[in-house]
C-alpha cells in the first residue's frame, strides 16, 4: 500500500492555433483551441507554511511558462517543431514550470477540447 500524500493544481487557459501530421502523413487543418493547461504538484510532506506548492508561485509559473503560446500558432514554436500535440504541449509546459520554481510537480495535463485530455509526468517524485 502507498504512502498518503497531497496534491494541488493550478490551471490555466489559452488560445492558440496548431496543426498535427496524421497517421497517412497529410496534416490536418490549422486550426484554434482553448487549451486548458493543469499542473499538479504532490508531496508527502507539506511545507512550512502548510502547502505543497503556494497557488500564487505555481500559477504566475503556469502562466510564464505558456505566455509565448497565447494567441500564437504551436507549429511556430521551435521546442514543439516535432509536431504541437496536446501531449507536447503538455510536456513543454512541464519542463518549463519545473525549470521556474522548486515546488514538486508531478504532472501536466492539457485539454484541447472537452472530453480529450493529455498529460506528462515529469519524474517519479515520491
Amino acid at each position: 500500500m502507498s504512502e498518503s500524500h497531497y496534491e494541488a493544481t493550478v490551471e490555466h487557459s489559452f488560445a492558440a492555433s496548431h496543426s498535427v501530421k496524421l497517421a497517412d502523413g497529410s496534416y490536418e487543418p490549422m486550426h484554434l483551441h482553448t487549451w486548458h493547461v493543469y499542473a499538479t504538484f504532490r508531496s508527502r510532506r507539506l511545507d512550512d507554511a502548510g502547502f505543497v506548492v503556494d497557488f500564487v508561485v505555481a500559477q504566475d509559473a503556469l502562466r510564464h511558462a505558456t505566455a509565448d503560446l497565447v494567441g500564437g500558432d504551436l507549429n511556430s514554436v521551435a521546442e514543439l517543431a516535432c509536431g504541437p500535440s496536446a501531449e507536447r504541449v503538455a510536456e513543454l509546459v512541464a519542463r518549463r514550470v519545473g525549470e521556474s520554481i522548486k515546488a514538486p510537480l508531478y504532472k501536466v495535463a492539457v485539454t484541447e477540447a472537452p472530453g480529450c485530455a493529455a498529460a506528462y509526468y515529469p519524474e517519479e517524485r515520491l
